[in-house]
Order: C-alpha cells, then sequence, then structure tokens
C-alpha cells in the first residue's frame, strides 16, 4: 500500500535529510578546523601588506598599525605562532642604528629558529642572506627590513597552504562517514577508520547514520520504532541537523506505515527501501501535469501506463499498486 505521505517519508528520504544535516555538521566543522584559520593568515597577510606601504614612506610601521593585529584564536596554533613571530618582528623597526636592528635580526633569527616546524626553519635560513657582512648601513638596513616583511607574508602562505591541503584532503574524504555497512569495501573501511583516528569528534555523526540506517537495513520484524524515537537535537548540531531530528521524529507514524508495507509484501526487493525516489517521481508524474485535478478514470489510466502494473484506489490518500 503506498500513498503520497509514506512515499515521501520512506527509507531513502529519512537517510537523506538526516545524512544532509549531518554533512551541515561537517562542514561547519571543517569551517572551524581549517577554513577559519586560514582566514586568520588572510587577514595577518592583509596588516603586513599595510605595515610594508607604512614602511615605504615613513621608513617603519605606524604605532597605530603595531597596535592593531587582527584577532587571532588562541585554539588556532598555525595563526597564533604567525602572529607572535610576526609581533617580534615588526619590533625590530623601532631599532635607530643600523648596528642596533642587525643585532636585533640576529637575535630574532635565533628565537626563530627554535619554534617547530619547517616554514619557521625555512624562514629563518632565508633571511640569513640579509645579514651584513661588513659594516652595517642604513641602505642595507632599508633592504633587510623590506626583506623581513616579504618573508613574513612566504611565512603565511606555508601555513596557509597546509592548511587548505589539510581542508581539501577533509572535504575529499568525509563522506566515508555516510556509507552503510552492506556498501563499506575494504579500501572505503581502511579510509574511514584513518579519517576517525584523526577526527575522533565525529564519531557520534557516524554512530548516529548506522543508527538510523537501521531503517532500511534490518528485517522489517526488527524495526519498532526506536530508531526514531532516541533521536535527540543535541545542542551542538546544527540547526538544519536539529531540524531534520525534528521532521523524522514528527514523521515516525510515516516512517513505520513505509516499514508496514514490506512486512505485508515481503516479496518486495531490499533495494526498493533503500532507495523509492524514481518510483516517488514516476507515482507522482501524472498528479503534477494534471495539478492535482485530473479525473480519476483519467488520472488511474495514466498511472497505469506511466507504472506499468495494475493501479487501485483505496480512499483519498492511498493508491495499492500491484504488479
Amino acid at each position: 500500500m503506498f500513498g503520497p505521505d509514506v512515499i515521501n517519508i520512506d527509507g531513502f528520504h529519512v537517510m537523506q535529510l538526516l545524512n544532509n544535516g549531518i554533512r551541515r555538521d561537517l562542514l561547519d566543522f571543517r569551517d572551524r578546523a581549517f577554513q577559519a584559520e586560514i582566514r586568520e593568515l588572510f587577514a595577518l597577510r592583509q596588516w603586513i601588506t599595510k605595515a610594508q606601504g607604512e614602511v615605504k614612506t615613513t621608513g617603519h610601521p605606524s604605532p597605530e598599525t603595531l597596535a592593531t593585529p587582527p584577532p587571532v584564536d588562541p585554539t588556532h596554533g598555525y595563526s597564533t605562532t604567525c602572529l607572535h613571530i610576526a609581533r617580534q618582528a615588526l619590533s625590530l623597526f623601532s631599532a635607530g642604528t643600523p648596528a642596533e636592528f642587525f643585532a636585533g635580526l640576529l637575535n630574532f633569527l635565533g628565537r626563530t629558529a627554535q619554534v617547530a616546524g619547517e616554514a619557521p626553519r625555512a624562514f629563518c635560513n632565508s633571511l640569513q642572506a640579509a645579514l651584513p657582512k661588513r659594516q652595517p648601513t642604513g641602505k642595507g638596513q632599508a633592504r633587510a627590513q623590506a626583506e623581513v616583511l616579504k618573508k613574513l607574508k612566504t611565512l603565511f602562505l606555508a601555513f596557509r597552504s597546509a592548511l587548505q591541503e589539510e581542508s581539501l584532503s577533509f572535504y575529499r574524504d568525509h563522506w566515508v562517514l555516510f556509507f552503510q555497512p552492506e556498501r563499506l569495501t575494504a579500501k572505503r573501511a581502511e579510509k574511514l577508520a584513518a579519517f576517525l583516528a584523526k577526527y575522533p569528534a565525529l564519531q557520534e555523526y557516524r554512530d548516529l547514520t548506522l543508527f538510523v540506517g537501521q531503517i532500511y537495513r534490518f528485517d522489517p520484524a526488527d524495526i519498532d520504532g526506536h530508531q526514531v524515537d532516541a533521536l535527540e537535537p543535541r545542542p551542538h548540531y546544527s540547526a538544519q541537523l536539529q531540524a531534520a531530528i525534528c521532521t523524522i521524529k514528527e514523521h515516525r507514524d510515516d516512517v513505520l506505515r513505509f516499514v508496514e508495507v514490506f512486512k505485508a509484501h515481503p516479496d518486495l526487493p531490499k533495494r526498493c527501501r533503500a532507495n523509492m525516489e524514481p518510483f516517488n517521481l514516476r507515482v507522482k508524474a501524472p498528479f503534477k501535469r494534471g495539478k492535482n485535478c485530473t479525473k480519476r478514470p483519467h488520472l488511474q489510466a495514466r498511472l497505469q501506463l506511466q507504472l506499468g502494473c495494475e493501479v487501485r484506489f483505496l480512499n483519498k490518500v492511498e493508491v495499492s499498486v500491484a504488479p
């Protein structure tokens, strides 16, 4: 027995609704983990670009620029490191004589070389060439200052590139969370384990999609509605995922009516439980073309032609399709 409500909330639509909400949470996680820090590094670059313009005109950054760096989340390791290094580098511009500037630069490079990571070491190595081999001069100081600012932007780019690569890798691989066990090949299982090992906080979303997936994976006799009853819209979920869970719970009876179809017709193949969308579109087509005003005999004839089977009207909201 297939009715419009039943078809609209079948196993496929339940999973599609839930997974769309989960994907919203995953994209928000990606934004917090990678994209937000990338934006901070872009802001740091703009800050240094502003300082570059001021150095060209006045010989040093303005006090206002030095006092107003862009805000950085202290939990973001890359951008916090870059801000710390940039502040120390800009403090060198307060030195009066070339000798004082290069002495400060030498100490700065020694401290920065101790920072963990390949990018800070490469930054220090690139600035070694700016150290004078003879008596420091004013022109040498100006060239070194310009080089420090330029290499700072290169340092930001190195960290930003690493984050962009991680972000892209996350975007390519996050789909593995949605594969149900019957579609989880050995390669996918390996990728899933690696993904969850890297991002253990996302295990709850894997558990959520598996739990609700029982609606079309399990035998109909084992589906009693607890898969819907146990869903709870938690505060840290995105608004889209919370709305999806509330919608699924609101249509609990429709979901169970869908299950009853397969209890009454055990001959239906299991694949029908996973994806009824093609069948759904074919059933809706005659209704949409007639704007729901087509006479019953004409509608029945169109449905039979569209579906290639016998169609019997039982009441106002249910249609029985007999193969």
